[in-house]
């Protein structure tokens, strides 16, 4: 008899956490939606136009990788798509997902390459062993973000 309690209250617990999963996946895909209609830009749910194959670092990593809930239009005469990306790196006993939010604007112009992501912990301390990035006169900017760039003169004119 307690061994039918526990595994009903197993079940259940299974149960509330894939409902959780799914009502908070589809408040998100309803905000993203949202937000899409109140910009004028189109939505998908899934990555129609194969962005997940352009030639970016970060869409290399991991066994298996996903770009969804794309919002496409333009802005101020650019194309612009935002999305979710998501990759997975199999250690073959479990999954470690690893989820961004992104954007690509498309502009007419050969640029430098340039990389910019959130500053943390680990960041932060190769910092202090000599592994900085490039700062820029920003208080604001430095705490947060982290940058590469083959050119800093571009960098700091586009950010």
């Amino acid at each position: 008899m307690l061994f039918v309690f526990f595994a009903l209250v197993v079940v259940a617990l299974v149960v509330a956490a894939g409902w959780y999963q799914y009502s908070t996946r589809l408040a998100r895909l309803r905000a993203v939606s949202s937000v899409a209609s109140s910009v004028g830009f189109t939505f998908t749910n899934n990555d129609a136009d194969r962005i997940v194959d352009l030639p970016f670092a970060l869409f290399s990593r991991g066994n298996g990788r996903r770009v969804e809930l794309v919002m496409s239009g333009t802005h101020n005469g650019l194309p612009m798509r935002m999305f979710d990306y998501w990759y997975y790196v199999d250690s073959g006993r479990d999954r470690t997902y690893h989820r961004f939010t992104c954007g690509i604007v498309t502009i007419a112009a050969a640029c430098p390459r340039l990389r910019l992501g959130n500053e943390n912990f680990l960041t932060r301390l190769g910092a202090d062993v000599g592994l900085g990035d490039v700062q820029l006169e920003s208080d604001d900017f430095n705490p947060r973000f982290r940058g590469k760039w083959a050119d800093q003169k571009f960098a700091v004119y586009l950010l």
